[in-house]
């Protein structure tokens, strides 16, 4: 399975009084890598929306193992779990120094004009074309992500 990797340092207002990120910032870094990852395959979210697509999310979720804290270079993989007529998901491994920090999912949909839609051929397309190109493979198994 390929998969593509955003980069980014963790800012100190994402901690909480502990110093450690807290539990809401994962959600965001999935976010920013989904967005990075569709801008770099070609789709910028812009381009979606000005067709009249938006991504829904519909499920998220997230294990976290160890925690994140301020100024920590954190490493999120993005992998495509699956792509339905309706439906397709990521999974998520969040890491510093190629140790596992989170793991994550989100279930995403596409609506037009208020209705879900059947997968735009281009969204699909331009996902999986881009993941090939990568022919990486995971560092760990998806498997175990629960």
């Amino acid at each position: 399975m390929s998969f593509f990797v955003y980069r980014r340092r963790i800012q100190f207002y994402e901690t909480d009084a502990q110093g450690i990120v807290h539990h809401s910032n994962y959600f965001r870094l999935f976010e920013e890598a989904r967005g990075e990852f569709l801008r770099q395959a070609g789709l910028p979210y812009r381009k979606l929306r000005e067709e009249g697509y938006d991504v829904v999310l519909l499920e998220a979720s997230c294990s976290f193992k160890k925690p994140l804290f301020y100024d920590d270079l954190v490493e999120v993989y993005l992998s495509l779990e699956e792509f339905k007529k309706y439906t397709f998901s990521f999974a998520y491994e969040v890491k510093v120094e190629a140790d596992l920090k989170a793991q994550g999912f989100t279930r995403h949909c596409v609506v037009k004009n208020s209705k879900i839609v059947a997968i735009p051929q281009i969204l699909k397309s331009t996902v999986e074309d881009f993941l090939q190109d990568t022919k990486r493979t995971p560092p760990s198994s998806q498997k175990d992500r629960f």
